[in-house]
């Protein structure tokens, strides 16, 4: 989709909440935007009265909610409901239409288990990564004993582990990479928990774990001393960029500083903030 897109319906006032994707939606374009890259993210709680009412007060589109109406009242399913947002929005071209509904089909012969696996993963590609914890969390309670789900919890306490990483909560990284590597014996699950470890200030948690998994003195400080390395290549990076242009302001102006600082820190605060969604 390309170019630039008229809005067939008004926008809302008031949101609606897609509580499964985690996000706010004002219109029905916006919907279709969303529904473009991120299907996987929606489920049948869509199904409902209140986005139906949501569709016809809010945004104009009395039509459209009248005809989800009938197929909720029908029983239709996820996919029959999702199509006929998608084909009377006139937001989507020919192609893309049956580029979705192929998506969508093939969602429908997916198991429920497969289909949560990927929102999972991409409220992790999203960066909500309390809202991907807790839809892993969930999975791992619903795996059994069979090869294929013992292999994927193992990806799916290794994406946990990234997950919590990514916070800077090593403690519980540590903890997900090494249930990761029991499970599936990844070599990159125990390299990765090496690396959190190297963020722990607990010495004792720390001489465990390289008991545990037999890693000598030496090369435990070999990997610290790469882990320092990396973070001086990042030193460029866009976040160390503006911490070190707030310190060099303190130089000359420190009132001015402390404004930027605020504001920087309140920037911070709303990206976690998103981490759940």
């Amino acid at each position: 989709m390309s170019g630039l897109i008229f809005c067939s319906f008004k926008r809302a006032a008031k949101p609606y909440y897609l509580e499964s994707a985690k996000q706010n939606i004002y219109s029905v374009e916006e919907l279709c935007y969303f529904l473009q890259d991120n299907i996987y993210l929606l489920d049948d709680n869509i199904m409902t009265p209140e986005f139906c009412d949501w569709l016809e007060t809010e945004v104009g589109a009395v039509q459209l909610a009248e005809k989800l109406r009938r197929l909720m009242e029908d029983q239709q399913g996820f996919r029959v409901f999702c199509m006929q947002i998608i084909m009377d929005s006139g937001y989507f071209s020919k192609n893309e239409m049956q580029f979705l509904g192929m998506r969508l089909q093939k969602m429908d012969h997916q198991s429920n288990y497969e289909n949560r696996k990927i929102k999972a993963d991409q409220l992790m590609e999203k960066k909500k990564y309390l809202a991907a914890i807790a839809e892993y969390r969930s999975l791992l309670l619903l795996a059994t004993d069979s090869p294929s789900d013992v292999r994927v919890s193992g990806d799916i306490w290794h994406n946990m582990g990234t997950a919590y990483a990514q916070m800077f909560c090593f403690e519980r990284a540590v903890s997900c990479y090494e249930q990761a590597y029991e499970l599936s014996h990844r070599v990159d699950s125990l390299k990765s928990a090496s690396q959190a470890v190297c963020f722990l200030e607990d010495g004792d948690r720390v001489q465990s774990f390289l008991q545990r998994h037999h890693i000598s003195p030496e090369q435990f400080a070999a990997m610290k001393k790469n882990l320092s390395e990396l973070e001086h290549l990042t030193e460029a990076s866009s976040e160390y960029g503006k911490v070190l242009k707030i310190a060099r302001l303190a130089q000359v102006s420190p009132a001015q500083a402390k404004s930027e600082m605020y504001l920087q820190t309140d920037a911070w605060k709303d990206e976690y903030i998103r981490y759940e969604g």
